[in-house]
């Protein structure tokens, strides 16, 4: 088993999956919340990220998603509320498709359900030239401000700052070896009527990557799902607005229970 990973608490297992290009640090505002319920909290670092291994020239959402099966099979861990946010989600609808016996319940927050378009892969791949040239620092320049919220900005720039922060902190291969996941993906759509156990659907407000029309689109295909927006939060709704994001997901665990 190679993945890091921190856990907390006790009880029954919930699951939290990053979003790119960060590591389990992400959930660091929502621990506390959720451990008080009594759950048992465990956030992986996916490969390549935080104190995980890059093992590939191209880490995909499957091979992800298989890290993380290993970790729960090593955690003798049979089923959780899983989920994540935006590439974490990515990988949480891999890990449903081919282990949905490990889920009790499914955590939808900033995410996407189908492949990239064209022209979304175009983007990722010209990134990734932008990252080989220039470093990281390409990824801050191309990315960092759209996926934050305008409220954010304006009001939080030391948030701003611990974002960016965290896109320093991510190894240049570690960030193309995701991109070319993320770009090469399969299309989970097809998959979402056939879902059947407790969902929730959390975006913020102000995503301007994976919008509210996606997140209606997962909540109308998705049989009895909760949606919840995020005020004044963009694409990193965890982060720039923790306390509504524990209180809708502790108000979601508590009323479906395990």
């Amino acid at each position: 088993m190679n993945l890091a990973f921190e856990q907390y608490g006790s009880g029954h297992p919930i699951v939290l999956l990053h979003a790119f290009p960060l590591s389990n640090k992400m959930w660091s505002g929502n621990i506390k919340s959720l451990i008080e319920l009594g759950f048992r909290l465990i956030l992986p670092d996916l490969r390549g990220f935080g104190q995980s291994a890059d093992f590939s020239s191209i880490n995909s959402m499957k091979m992800m998603a298989r890290d993380v099966n290993e970790l729960l099979v090593f955690l003798q861990i049979e089923k959780a509320f899983i989920g994540g946010l935006s590439m974490g989600g990515y990988v949480t609808f891999d890990l449903y498709r081919l282990f949905p016996q490990k889920f009790a319940g499914l955590i939808l927050c900033d995410t996407n359900a189908a492949a990239d378009t064209v022209e979304k892969q175009e983007s990722r791949y010209e990134l990734i030239k932008k990252i080989e040239f220039h470093g990281i620092q390409a990824l801050i320049e191309n990315m960092l401000l759209n996926v934050i919220g305008g409220f954010t900005k304006t009001s939080n720039p030391e948030l701003v700052s611990k974002i960016e922060k965290m896109f320093l902190q991510t190894e240049p291969k570690a960030a193309i070896a995701a991109l070319r996941g993320m770009a090469e993906r399969v299309d989970h759509t097809e998959i979402l009527v056939k879902i059947d156990i407790p969902t929730i659907i959390i975006f913020g407000e102000q995503d301007k990557i994976t919008n509210l029309q996606t997140a209606k689109l997962l909540h109308k295909q998705i049989k009895n799902s909760q949606f919840h927006t995020i005020k004044n939060a963009g694409h990193y709704s965890n982060l720039e607005q923790p306390e509504q994001f524990n209180l809708v997901l502790r108000n979601f665990i508590k009323e479906v229970g395990f």
